[in-house]
């Protein structure tokens, strides 16, 4: 397969996916994605394309708090990250170390963004049986066939005693078994504006102020 090809199939899955994600910039900061709402609440040398966004778009990415797109050899690499107050949660899996995710996997000086989820979809959780009825059940029935158990080998050793008299015959009993330069830190909060900032002595940063 050679690259042409390769080019040309990345080219009809794309097609796909635009006919498949409708995406809609309502203003400078806000973005739509299926009526899905988003914030640009920071952007690294112009790093946002919403054509390219909503190529790689996928709606899994709609748990996460925050998503952080960056480039790579001119393609877009998508990543969700929660809010650093969330439980049950790794804190690389935060927006926090998000300084730490850019040093450590991307392309040194490269454009990217951040987008903060306006509306959060939490996966739904299935439901199981309760492991106390399951081994309730399972506790019973074990219960019912140790007694049962219990009575047939009472009923054996006296039939077995009755023939050792009668006959004087022994028997024997059956066998049982059972880095670089640390970044800066990322403060994340509720309501943040977006700013543009260039790179500066070779170090990348970014700030989020509060409105």
């Amino acid at each position: 397969m050679n690259r042409d090809h390769i080019d040309e199939l990345a080219e009809q899955q794309a097609e796909r996916r635009r006919n498949l994600y409708q995406g809609l910039r309502t203003d400078k900061t806000h973005v739509e994605v299926n009526k899905h709402p988003f914030e640009i609440v920071f952007e690294y040398h112009d790093g946002f394309d919403l054509d390219k966004f909503v190529e790689r778009f996928s709606p899994i990415l709609n748990k996460y708090d925050y998503i952080v797109g960056d480039w790579g050899f001119e393609q877009l690499r998508l990543k969700g990250f929660f809010r650093d107050e969330t439980k049950e949660v790794q804190r690389s899996q935060t927006i926090g170390a998000v300084q730490d995710y850019l040093y450590e996997y991307c392309n040194f000086g490269c454009a990217y963004f951040i987008l903060k989820n306006e509306r959060v979809i939490k996966p739904k959780r299935t439901s199981h049986p309760r492991k106390d009825d399951r081994h309730g059940k399972r506790g019973n029935g074990s219960t019912t066939n140790q007694s049962r158990g219990r009575s047939n080998r009472s009923s054996s050793k006296s039939k077995q005693r009755h023939k050792s008299k009668s006959f004087t015959t022994k028997q024997k009993a059956a066998p049982f078994s059972e880095k670089r330069q640390t970044p800066a830190k990322v403060n994340a909060g509720s309501g943040r504006q977006a700013q543009t900032t260039k790179q500066t002595s070779g170090k990348r940063h970014f700030t989020i102020r509060q409105k």
